[in-house]
């Protein structure tokens, strides 16, 4: 069953005025990616705040992809909305990203990830970092960093992840760049997060005795899969969790000590080092941390507000009096932010059209941190980065 949730952003009234534009979001704000859903709207609705634009949000709860569906048809044929936000889950807006491209109306993806939402569509943009980036992230830290730390000479690695789009883009980035640099990938775990084993994973990632594990994994299966590695005693000379699980708190809350050491490719959080921004991006930052009430932003927050303010500030005031969705496109197209002026350090620029990526953000940033203490995590990579 579908939720609508009104938003009255930056104190406006809930019924629209003359000029006023409304616009969809659709994001998990109740059942198991709740946490990261209402972060990610969160910093949405910070980043709308500071533009001042005069736009409504009419938001909707989706869990699954069918909820996800129908509610781009609510918001298209109810509100008439010219484009919709969304959608932190990468399963979530594979489904509605495809609808909305359908129905010939902007989607704009502010955090999943998995790398065919973008795919040969005209209306999809996103503006975070592709599964397969992420993936190929864990890789190049692997390679530039731990591989030289530890003077291993054939790397091995395993790669863990779930049997659906999110997982194959990330894991799939990881085994075509390992290939490339030398790195053996001698075992592939591809595993149902709804019906797994943890014990039966850990017993094959041990006898395959690999140097480097790369996990790609939601919260609760990989937690329940990281217990069962500490369980069996299974070491490695590094462990790298990509998006989703491991770079959340509650994955280092859950496992206490255990998660110390643990690496996580994923996009930058709220702390980001000055050396990773432009003047304007310190200055926008400290706005973006103002507006969402804290001076913590986690990752999905950084991700919504980027995702929002490239929409706002970027996009809506060269899309015409009244935005249509092929104005809004236009518009997008010709978006130009230099690296550093993002609060997350990334730039955006989209590819153009006729491009196999078309709509993906090209400057979209990333970085690989460690559980340095339980609930203490640190940027480690890129060098830019380090915290």
């Amino acid at each position: 069953m579908l939720v609508l949730f009104l938003v009255a952003a930056c104190g406006q009234a809930s019924q629209a005025s003359s000029h006023e534009l409304v616009l969809g979001a659709i994001y998990p704000l109740s059942g198991p990616q709740a946490p990261g859903g209402r972060e990610e709207l969160a910093g949405v609705q910070a980043s709308l705040k500071v533009s001042h634009a005069n736009v409504r949000l009419q938001v909707i709860d989706a869990q699954t992809p069918e909820q996800a569906v129908a509610a781009v048809d609510t918001l298209i044929t109810r509100y008439h909305v010219p484009a919709i936000l969304g959608t932190y889950g990468s399963t979530l807006s594979a489904a509605a990203s495809a609808r909305a491209e359908q129905l010939k109306t902007v989607y704009w993806e502010t955090g999943a990830v998995a790398d065919p939402i973008t795919a040969q569509r005209k209306y999809v943009f996103r503006t975070v970092a592709t599964g397969s980036s992420l993936g190929r992230m864990a890789v190049t830290f692997t390679r530039d960093m731990l591989v030289p730390q530890d003077h291993v000479i054939a790397p091995t690695a395993v790669v863990v992840r779930v049997n659906d789009v999110y997982g194959r883009s990330v894991g799939g980035g990881e085994e075509a760049l390992a290939r490339q640099d030398g790195i053996d990938v001698v075992d592939v775990v591809e595993y149902n997060p709804a019906a797994y084993d943890p014990t039966a994973i850990a017993a094959r990632v041990a006898a395959d005795r690999p140097d480097f594990l790369w996990d790609v994994s939601y919260l609760d299966d990989g937690v329940a899969i990281w217990r069962a590695l500490l369980a069996a005693h299974v070491t490695f000379k590094g462990a790298i969790g990509t998006s989703s699980a491991f770079c959340m708190p509650a994955f280092s809350q859950l496992l206490g000590s255990g998660s110390v050491g643990v690496y996580a490719a994923d996009k930058p959080d709220g702390d980001v080092t000055s050396g990773a921004l432009s003047a304007s991006g310190r200055d926008l930052l400290a706005k973006a941390k103002a507006a969402y009430g804290s001076s913590s932003m986690e990752i999905p927050a950084v991700a919504g507000f980027v995702g929002g303010w490239t929409l706002f500030h970027d996009v809506l005031p060269n899309a015409g009096v009244t935005p249509s969705s092929e104005s809004i496109r236009a518009a997008a197209l010709n978006v130009d932010v230099p690296v550093g002026d993002s609060i997350n350090g990334g730039g955006v620029k989209f590819a153009g059209a006729g491009a196999l990526d078309e709509g993906q953000n090209t400057r979209a940033a990333a970085v690989v941190s460690q559980w340095t203490a339980v609930g203490v995590m640190k940027t480690v990579y890129p060098p830019s980065y380090v915290t």
